[in-house]
C-alpha cells in the first residue's frame, strides 16, 4: 500500500485500520465510511490502486453521475466502476438530495438501482461505496463529537436508515499523520498488479462460508449487524489469511474482533440518533465457535 509497516508509529490497532481500506476492493458492495482528521492518508491508496477504482473529492454530485444519465442513457458511476469513493464528504454539494438518497438507500440495501422515468429495468452492479470525511478532534486525539460522528456532514448522512447499510464506520484518528519517514523503503508489488489481484478475490465464496461457520451472535443482533460483520470478517480473511491456514483465535483477533468494532461504530450512531434503535442492545456481541 505504500506505507512503511517497520515504522514505530504503525502500531497493530494502526495497521489492521489501514487495511480496512482494501475491504471495498476484496469484497464486492462492501461499503464504508472512514472519518479521520488531514493528513492520514485517507485517499492515497484509493487514487493510485486502479482504474477500476473512481475517486470523486469535492464538487457536486448529481443523480445522472451516480446513477444514469437521462440525456445521454449512460450509465453513472456506481454502474460502471468496482468502487466509488467520494472524498472530502463534508464539502460535496448535493444536486437534488432527494433524488440521490432514495436510490441510493436502495442500491446499498441489495446492490441494483432504478433512476424513475429514465431506466426501465434496474441497474445490478458490484461497486463498493466509500465515504471519506474530515473529523475535528480534541487534545485528546479523540472526536469531538462523540455522540454524531456525521454531525458536521451534510444533513442526510445523518439519517439512519441511510447509516445502517454500510459495514462500518473506520476510526481514521487512529492512524497516525503520514510523514516522510513512513513511505515504504522494502520490495513490493506494483499498484496496478496489487489492485487486480484485490480485485479477483471478490469472486471467492470460501472466506464469507468460513467466517459463517466460525461465528456465533446472541439475539439481541441484528441481521444487518450480521451481515456487515461476516462480510467485514470475510475480507480481513482475504488479507491476512489467503490460504485459510489460521487458528480460532487468529480469526478472532485479527478479523472477527475488528469487524465487531467497525460495526459497533455505525450501532453507536443509530443508537444515539433515533429511540427506535433503543429498543435493543446498543453494544454488539459476538464470538467464535
Amino acid at each position: 500500500m505504500g506505507f512503511n509497516p517497520n515504522h514505530p508509529s504503525y502500531n497493530y490497532r494502526a495497521k489492521t485500520w489501514i487495511l480496512t481500506r482494501l475491504l471495498p476492493l476484496v469484497e464486492s458492495n462492501y461499503h464504508l465510511i472512514e472519518l479521520a482528521p488531514k493528513g492520514t492518508g485517507k485517499s492515497f491508496v484509493y487514487e493510485n490502486i486502479n482504474n477500476k477504482v473512481s475517486v470523486i473529492s469535492g464538487g457536486k454530485i448529481t443523480p445522472a453521475k451516480l446513477f444514469i444519465d437521462g440525456k445521454t442513457k449512460s450509465v453513472g458511476l456506481l454502474g460502471r466502476y468496482d468502487v466509488v469513493v467520494l472524498d472530502e464528504i463534508q464539502s460535496l454539494t448535493f444536486d437534488n438530495p432527494d433524488e440521490i438518497i432514495g436510490p441510493l438507500k436502495t442500491y446499498l440495501a441489495n446492490g441494483s438501482y432504478n433512476r424513475s422515468g429514465f431506466s426501465d429495468i434496474p441497474i445490478s452492479s458490484d461497486c463498493s461505496l466509500v465515504l471519506l470525511g474530515n473529523i475535528e478532534l480534541d487534545e485528546y486525539q479523540r472526536p469531538k463529537d462523540t455522540y454524531n460522528l456525521m454531525a458536521k456532514l451534510p444533513k442526510f448522512f445523518s439519517e439512519t436508515a441511510f447509516l445502517d447499510r454500510f459495514a462500518g464506520v473506520l476510526p481514521g484518528w487512529e492512524i497516525p499523520k503520514f510523514q516522510r519517514d513512513m513511505i515504504a523503503n522494502q520490495i513490493g508489488l506494483k499498484m496496478d498488479f496489487f489492485g487486480e489481484a484485490l480485485l479477483s478475490l471478490r469472486k471467492d465464496g470460501s472466506f464469507y462460508q468460513y467466517a459463517q461457520q466460525h461465528t456465533q451472535f446472541d439475539h439481541h443482533t441484528t441481521i444487518r449487524d450480521q451481515q456487515a460483520i461476516l462480510k467485514t470478517a470475510s475480507g480481513f480473511l482475504k488479507l491476512l489469511y489467503p490460504h485459510l491456514q489460521l487458528t480460532l483465535q487468529d480469526y478472532q483477533r485479527d478479523c472477527l474482533e475488528p469487524a465487531r468494532e467497525l460495526r459497533q461504530q455505525i450501532r453507536n450512531l443509530l443508537y444515539n440518533l433515533d429511540d427506535e434503535f433503543k429498543q435493543s442492545e446498543k453494544d454488539i456481541y459476538v464470538d467464535i465457535k
